[in-house]
């Protein structure tokens, strides 16, 4: 029989990933997300549930009308500037409904197996000069504490019940399909446009201005270190994990960091152009509590399960660039009368 798979958030850029790997793995995949979905995006091949899983009635229904092998808890409030916004619904969703799950899966599908997404916000701003499995977690947003407690009450269960249930302690992982409101592909974005002469575009920041403005990004602090990896590399590394005899946990990252103004460099590069003659730093950007390193050391998972990323920083910038350039000319294209 094939194995039937539960992706939790599996709108997003890691359910994509996630359910296209799935499906040619060859599992009968469920899928839950928030708000209505493009049903033809994986072929009509997949079982989507619209809903949200704080909803207890709507959990239940999903969890019995799946009855997965496996589950993938991809949903949560997904950025720590935004869970200050909504402190209560980050809690419920990104702390209980992990919990729920491991509830359910004790009482009613112990076979079931777990792969819940955990985050390198847990450790908020370390001294760590790397973060492995045993660094210390010390979050310092509403996200990073929610994730913390999610983290830490699959492990409880996993030791205190025997389930198969893991954690991927993720770190920054981008990918074409990253939506706009994150810094990655605002600068992917912003390099594209300029490329293609554009000085302003309509897509807005978090400000409600124009990602492009006046021929400028804004960004916040660009020192900032992050270990930037390709979402297709990191759920390879979740099947791997749940796939694994043995329940544990895994950082999961390239074990390299770049800071922001590396990633506007290398992004504005891709098109030929000079990064510094068109970003600067909005102080008003500036988070006041904020990682301001994090570098994975993703040897566990390496040496475990014969993980090894594919595609390395300067491809997977390329590759956003590359997208945003595409998209930018249907838009353009779309919207000029004079376009054939």
């Amino acid at each position: 029989m094939r194995k039937r798979a539960l992706v939790t958030g599996g709108a997003g850029q890691d359910g994509w990933y996630l359910i296209n790997l799935l499906l040619a793995h060859g599992y009968d995949v469920f899928a839950q997300s928030r708000h209505a979905v493009d049903s033809e995006i994986h072929g009509n091949r997949v079982h989507w549930h619209i809903g949200n899983l704080t909803d207890e009635a709507f959990f239940g229904n999903l969890l019995v009308t799946a009855a997965p092998d496996e589950i993938y808890n991809l949903a949560a409030v997904s950025r720590p500037s935004i869970s200050w916004d909504i402190p209560i619904e980050t809690a419920l969703l990104n702390s209980l409904v992990p919990h729920r799950i491991c509830e359910f899966i004790r009482r009613e599908a112990p076979a079931c197996r777990l792969f819940q997404a955990s985050s390198s916000e847990i450790y908020g701003d370390t001294r760590a000069e790397v973060q492995d499995e045993d660094t210390r977690a010390n979050p310092g947003s509403p996200y990073g504490i929610s994730k913390a407690y999610a983290h830490q009450i699959v492990g409880a269960y996993r030791r205190q019940y025997g389930l198969h249930l893991s954690c991927g302690i993720l770190f920054n992982h981008e990918s074409p399909r990253r939506p706009l409101n994150f810094v990655s592909q605002k600068i992917a974005h912003a390099a594209a446009a300029v490329s293609l002469g554009l000085t302003e575009t309509r897509e807005l920041d978090e400000r409600g201005q124009p990602i492009l403005f006046d021929g400028r990004l804004y960004l916040g602090d660009i020192t900032v270190r992050r270990d930037f990896g390709f979402a297709g590399d990191f759920v390879e590394a979740m099947r791997l994990i749940v796939q694994n005899d043995a329940p544990a946990d895994y950082a999961v990252g390239s074990g390299q960091a770049h800071s922001i103004a590396e990633f506007c460099e290398v992004a504005f590069k891709v098109c030929g152009l000079d990064w510094k003659k068109y970003v600067s730093v909005d102080e008003t950007l500036l988070r006041k509590v904020d990682s301001h390193f994090t570098q994975a050391d993703p040897s566990k998972l390496k040496a475990k399960l014969g993980w090894q990323p594919k595609v390395d920083f300067l491809r997977l910038v390329e590759l956003m660039v590359h997208e945003r350039i595409r998209i930018l000319k249907l838009s353009v294209a779309s919207t000029d009368p004079t376009a054939s």
